[in-house]
């Protein structure tokens, strides 16, 4: 069996940053670069890539998402420069870098990853950096490095984070389409057990 190709995110959802997400890609595809833009309903933030998973341990990974992010209050991202990897002189992913909340959200990844990791799922074995995808390369850079280098201290907003969801990925010849399978909101227990 396959299984559900999966991940866990963070979804962009704020109509302010998203509109200024998109002047962002309209900027990168005047470059003579060939792109290939994120598509609006697939912008996110990826805590953590987990492949095919068979679909009766769903329920497992959804517990193991509510206890760690049990800890977590809601908080803010601000969504700050743009940038590429590997590097922006050889760009093949163009991403969205975060600022402020950047430290909470390496937290709950190394947490998840944590957790995750007794279920058997692979630990991660590089550094994680929070970003955005807005775009991937499908060739010759062009002129690309230069334009990503004149925006690359873009201000493209604040973003408030009060649920993770697992995601549901499923490729077609026309890019991936993802949907929600489950949603854990963020909010910290009180002492005493009380919510």
């Amino acid at each position: 069996m396959v299984g559900i190709r999966s991940f866990i995110a963070i979804d962009l959802e704020d109509p302010d940053v998203l509109s200024r997400v998109i002047r962002i890609q309209e900027e990168i595809l005047s470059s003579s670069a060939r792109l290939k833009p994120v598509e609006r309903e697939n912008l996110h933030f990826t805590l953590k890539f987990l492949g095919n998973v068979e679909e009766s341990r769903i329920e497992l990974i959804v517990s193991t998402m509510r206890e760690v992010l049990g800890s977590f209050e809601p908080f803010q991202m601000h969504l700050r420069g743009v940038g590429a990897f590997p590097r922006v002189s050889r760009p093949n992913v163009v991403w969205i870098g975060v600022d402020e909340g950047r430290d909470v959200f390496i937290e709950m990844a190394k947490e998840l990853d944590r957790a995750l990791s007794k279920l058997g799922f692979r630990k991660e074995k590089k550094g994680f950096e929070p970003h955005l995808t807005v775009a991937r390369v499908k060739g010759y850079p062009g002129d690309l490095p230069g334009v990503i280098r004149g925006i690359s201290d873009a201000d493209v907003g604040f973003i408030d984070v009060r649920e993770v969801r697992l995601k549901k990925s499923t490729l077609t010849p026309q890019g991936p389409i993802y949907e929600t399978l489950h949603s854990v909101t963020l909010r910290r227990r009180e002492e005493g057990g009380r919510e």
